[in-house]
């Protein structure tokens, strides 16, 4: 299978990215009322189900680079974010929870990526094709950064 997305470059910028995004997901829940962040619509979500959204998806891309890293070639299949978020019901789960969920994995990533030819290692994606394990990482920290801004302006700091 070729490639059919332009890959993502991952360096320590991005790694800087996805630490400073976690702690940013962090101040907001813990300064923010959880009635606030239940009834702050981010477009069709909650802007609780948006950090719910970041926690799910922070997950799978670790679980990406991790398999990318660890197998070879494995497939990576691609998810309904929608169909996740109501299965996984992030619109009752805790801010907070959330948040550290989302954290963890982005300090795995970081952890990951920083082996030794890591970020070159190749999965298959079902619908992008060969991606690296980079892509992975940069995909996530770009995903995460533009939500992060989004919930960053709607909850300022005080």
């Amino acid at each position: 299978m070729e490639i059919v997305a332009e890959l993502l470059t991952y360096d320590e910028d991005t790694a800087f990215m996805l630490a400073d995004d976690a702690a940013t997901i962090s101040a907001i829940v813990r300064r923010t009322p959880v009635e606030k962040l239940r009834a702050h619509k981010v477009g069709d979500w909650t802007a609780v189900e948006v950090i719910g959204h970041l926690a799910d998806g922070s997950e799978i891309f670790a679980d990406r680079v991790g398999r990318c890293i660890e197998e070879e070639q494995p497939t990576l299949r691609a998810f309904d974010q929608d169909r996740l978020a109501r299965d996984r019901r992030n619109a009752e789960r805790d801010p907070m929870e959330l948040s550290r969920r989302l954290q963890r994995a982005h300090q795995q990533i970081v952890q990951l990526l920083q082996r030794p030819g890591a970020t070159l290692r190749t999965g298959v994606h079902t619908q992008l094709g060969v991606v690296t394990a980079g892509h992975c990482g940069a995909y996530e920290a770009k995903h995460a950064h533009e939500h992060t801004l989004e919930l960053a302006k709607a909850f300022p700091p005080s």
